[in-house]
């Protein structure tokens, strides 16, 4: 598992870098994704939903955390 740690940065960029990564990852490839910023963890959830990528595990209080699966 890959993880993603976008803490420290503000929106869009943690989007443009999760968007590469899923998108050069192979079907069935699983991520973990960190983020410090609350808007942030929102519009990365959405960007999972749009994606239809499944959200494994969330953690909904600082810091952020999302595990995923392309």
């Amino acid at each position: 598992m890959q993880t993603i740690d976008v803490s420290g940065q503000q929106c869009p960029d943690p989007l443009k870098t999760v968007a590469t990564a899923l998108a050069a990852a192979p079907q069935g490839a699983r991520f973990k994704i960190v983020t410090d910023d609350y808007v942030c963890y929102m519009m990365l959830r959405r960007l999972m939903a749009l994606n239809e990528v499944k959200i494994l595990e969330a953690t909904e209080e600082g810091p952020y955390v999302l595990i995923v699966e392309k």
